[in-house]
């Protein structure tokens, strides 16, 4: 062969190791730009694992260039509906507009708690039972602390549309509601709930934080499952390790939300709250939860009738591998 012909030959290949050099770093480089992702917090103790995700570098660590964006319950389903919100720490409340075509799916469970019942502190009510024909406020008629209240209200026989009367008012709103005695009792998401009774004004006579009830579970729009699937086991993955870190950290996890602004209320009371919960990552637990409560829901008639519970679950309950 021709001298000539090796060099031309020899200059290929080096072109070519150059070229696939180049590529493989455009590649690499691709692979390291973090993914825009838009999770929605209601700025409740209960979002503790999103800020500790975001706050602690777990939403970064697993690839995701996390946006906070504030909600309540109509931006949320609003923001799920337009595509501006890819997730969030998802409540029972949206079970009833899953149902209706709200695309969101649920990959995992993030804790239990979160909930509580209150009285005023001198009132005759003494548990569930006394409340039969009293009157309840709630944020929301159908919303996840109405629906676990109803529950108990039927284990003593009341029932929840006849017996009682519920009236809706926002959470910092609703122990004024009941100093004024426009309600006998409220049910809400913490902290408010707590911040009565450590004011002296209420006293407790329902919570779910020692049941094996998940209050929240991780909500990914569906949209973005179906589409990114890393995506949506990047957020699946960053709570659980949230998880892992408050269960070991909570005093840290109070002042971090005081801090941050994230949640009213001192970190005493906030660090109390998050003790008293559950954060653990454990997929066959809350799908199991998950369908205690599609159940609960659908015999409180939120669901329609029709609805088979089983198609429900294995439907919107997704394990990510």
């Amino acid at each position: 062969m021709k001298k000539p012909v090796l060099i031309l030959m020899a200059l290929v290949l080096l072109l070519s190791v150059v070229i696939a050099g180049c590529s493989n770093k455009t590649a690499e480089v691709s692979s390291n730009k973090l993914a825009h992702v838009r999770i929605g917090h209601y700025g409740g103790t209960c979002d503790a694992p999103t800020y500790v995700a975001y706050e602690k570098g777990f939403f970064k660590k697993n690839g995701l260039d996390v946006e906070l964006v504030k909600v309540d319950f109509n931006t949320l389903k609003d923001g799920i509906g337009t595509g501006k919100i890819d997730a969030v720490n998802a409540s029972p409340g949206l079970f009833k507009p899953i149902e209706q075509g709200l695309n969101i799916k649920i990959t995992n469970g993030i804790h239990t708690g979160c909930i509580q019942g209150v009285v005023p502190v001198n009132s005759p009510i003494k548990s569930i039972k006394d409340l039969k024909g009293k009157t309840i406020g709630v944020d929301a008629i159908g919303g996840v602390p109405m629906v676990l209240l109803s529950a108990e209200l039927n284990k003593y026989g009341i029932d929840p549309k006849k017996d009682v009367t519920w009236k809706v008012y926002p959470d910092a709103q609703l122990q004024q509601a009941m100093e004024k005695g426009e309600i006998d009792a409220f049910v809400a998401w913490d902290p408010f709930g707590e911040q009565t009774i450590e004011a002296g004004k209420g006293r407790n006579i329902f919570g779910n934080n020692h049941n094996d009830q998940y209050c929240c579970f991780v909500g990914i729009n569906g949209k973005v499952l179906k589409e990114n699937p890393d995506i949506a086991k990047a957020i699946t993955k960053s709570y659980a390790e949230a998880d892992k870190w408050i269960e070991q950290h909570p005093d840290e996890t109070a002042k971090l939300e005081a801090d941050k602004k994230y949640v009213p209320g001192d970190v005493e009371l906030n660090a109390k709250l998050l003790k008293s919960y559950e954060f653990i990552s454990d997929k066959n637990r809350a799908k199991k939860s998950f369908k205690t409560l599609v159940t609960y829901i659908k015999q409180q008639k939120i669901l329609d009738p029709t609805t088979d519970i089983n198609t429900f679950v294995n439907n919107v309950f997704v394990d990510i591998k």
